[in-house]
């Protein structure tokens, strides 16, 4: 029904009042994306909360005090993404508390921007009983998380997204982005997602603990992207001067990946490894001997020498199992070498496919 789909601003108070009539009982998807919104508008929708089943925003934190009937009351509420800009350094803890208690919840994207950098979602701790450390979080009060299947967070501290997991025991899909350094967690007893499908890391900068920084069990885990970059200026004086840092970065970057993969207990099906960064090719084998289970990967480097294809060949004896190879790599990094062991590598068995990519 097209009554129950609402967006604002470009909908306006009286036509809102209109939607909300005509859609009688339906659910519905809200979408209000707003520097200054109207807070007449706000305190209707929240009137009609026991109705929301979609609902993203994009509202400055300070506006959520229009909201504050709505704790509660959010029965049907499926999907919920909060975006924002902070009109106030004070008011980001505002706005979590409002939707306590959504009982269906199964998709939650939180991003929040200042001055367009991401900020800390320490203010997740107002979901999520405030509790300190994980070893004593009450489990019996984490109804609000019980039916989430996606979860996405943007530059959480470390004890927030452990704090997340602990209470999302039926993730299926689950997205992280770290632009800064997430610090440390307090951590005393074992996370484990038994239904985590997909995970998704994009990682932009090296931070003290990266190797170890996310640690947990999911044993159904299938399939990893993992994005990683140095933030680095273009100058030649900084490329010079932290050469040996882009170096540690891939090296880190593949150390995390390995331990991950091993603490997790998951059999990985799919990895796509997408490294903006240097590294030599034996660094990459001893991720390559955890993943047995292998069938699909899809690598982007910055050289054909990023990758042990000699080491790799025969393909059967260290993935036995693997179908697909997307290769995507500058084609001015080439090597001729690198590109015999390549083709050796593809020869080696009858079942691999390898799609070499240009970009």
């Amino acid at each position: 029904m097209l009554w129950r789909h609402i967006a604002a601003p470009a909908y306006g108070l009286c036509f809102i009042s209109l939607l909300l009539e005509r859609s009688q009982r339906c659910p519905l998807v809200i979408e209000y994306q707003a520097a200054r919104p109207d807070n007449r508008v706000l305190s209707l929708l929240a009137e009609h909360s026991e109705r929301w089943e979609d609902v993203t925003l994009y509202i400055p934190p300070s506006s959520y005090i229009c909201l504050s009937s709505i704790r509660g009351r959010l029965p049907l509420l499926e999907r919920l993404s909060l975006h924002a800009t902070v009109d106030d350094p004070e008011a980001y803890a505002y706005p979590l508390s409002r939707f306590e208690n959504a009982p269906v919840l199964q998709s939650l994207d939180l991003r929040w921007f200042y001055d367009h950098l991401s900020i800390e979602l320490s203010s997740l701790h107002s979901l999520l009983d405030n509790t300190p450390t994980l070893s004593r979080f009450d489990r019996s009060r984490s109804e609000v998380l019980t039916e989430l299947k996606g979860l996405s967070v943007i530059d959480c501290e470390l004890q927030v997204v452990y704090s997340l997991l602990d209470r999302a025991l039926n993730l299926v899909e689950l997205g992280i982005l770290m632009n800064s350094d997430p610090g440390k967690a307090n951590i005393d007893i074992p996370i484990i997602l038994p239904h985590l499908h997909t995970l998704k890391i994009q990682i932009n900068g090296i931070f003290p603990g990266v190797v170890n920084f996310l640690v947990f069990e999911a044993p159904q885990l299938s399939e990893i992207e993992f994005s990683g970059c140095h933030a680095l200026d273009n100058s030649d004086d900084e490329l010079e001067n932290r050469f040996e840092d882009i170096v540690t970065s891939g090296r880190l970057f593949i150390q995390f990946l390995r331990n991950f993969v091993q603490g997790s207990g998951c059999s990985l099906v799919s990895l796509t490894l997408d490294c903006e960064v240097d590294f030599h090719a034996s660094e990459m084998m001893p991720l390559f001997e955890v993943l047995p289970s292998l069938e699909y990967l899809d690598i982007s480097v910055l050289h054909m020498g990023c990758i042990p294809f000699r080491d790799m060949t025969p393909a059967s004896a260290i993935f036995p199992k693997l179908q697909t190879l997307y290769l995507r790599i500058p084609p001015e990094e080439c090597l001729m070498d690198d590109v015999n062991d390549l083709i050796s590598l593809a020869t080696s068995s009858s079942v691999l496919k390898i799609r070499l990519v240009a970009k």
